[in-house]
């Protein structure tokens, strides 16, 4: 499964919350994404929770970035 994919100044990133294994789906543009990687906890409207970043994995492949974030 491809998590994210770059399109010019944004990124699409996934999030999983591993408690219940819901997923969303955002894009990010530069600065967003820029201060996703300096958080630690992160606020995801959808789960209606702050949740800590556990961790992250990037892949790159076909000249496409991909992101997931791992949160609890």
């Amino acid at each position: 499964m491809t998590v994210a994919t770059n399109q010019g100044d944004s990124v699409k990133v996934v999030f999983v919350y591993q408690k219940n294994e819901q997923t969303e789906e955002v894009t990010l543009n530069s600065a967003q994404l820029s201060a996703l990687l300096n958080a630690k906890q992160i606020w995801i409207e959808r789960f209606s929770a702050n949740l800590k970043v556990e961790n992250t994995v990037w892949s790159y492949a076909n000249d496409k970035v991909s992101l997931q974030i791992y949160l609890k």
